[in-house]
């Protein structure tokens, strides 16, 4: 998987919620909610990353030290939508992977035994009907 050395922001919660630490759980990819959850992750981490750069940027940019001649307004507007989409986008992915955590058994939970059903007798309260006869009744 891409960015498997990328720590992100939920890699605790991921952990908690496996049992496991992030780098045994790449070992277990042939689980479902595993490979879901670190695919999300994966994205999550691209994510992180690029809002990481566009605020290192605009950190940059308006540094109090650097000539305000080197501020450019455009730079500074397209920057800020950058931020904001990797901000929703980065909003979105932590929603996905916290809502898949949620619906999950805790990790801790024991192993489910299967249950052996029993047949149970159903009363009712309606009478049998009654048994037709053979014998023939007169026509009028």
């Amino acid at each position: 998987m891409a960015n498997t050395a990328t720590v992100t922001s939920l890699d605790a919660q991921i952990e908690e919620a496996f049992g496991r630490p992030i780098g045994v759980l790449r070992g277990e990819v042939e689980a479902p909610a595993v490979r879901r959850v670190l695919e999300m992750r994966a994205m999550l981490a691209v994510v992180e990353q690029h809002l990481d750069q566009v605020r290192a940027r605009l950190h940059s940019a308006t540094d109090p030290e650097r000539p305000t001649a080197d501020l450019a307004a455009d730079d500074l507007t397209v920057d800020a939508e950058w931020l904001a989409a990797a901000a929703s986008a980065r909003n979105r992915h932590v929603q996905d992977i916290t809502t898949l955590l949620r619906t999950m058994p805790p990790a801790t939970a024991p192993a489910a035994r299967p249950v052996q059903a029993k047949a149970q007798a159903v009363a009712t309260a309606i009478p049998p009907p009654a048994m037709a006869t053979t014998a023939t009744s007169p026509h009028r």
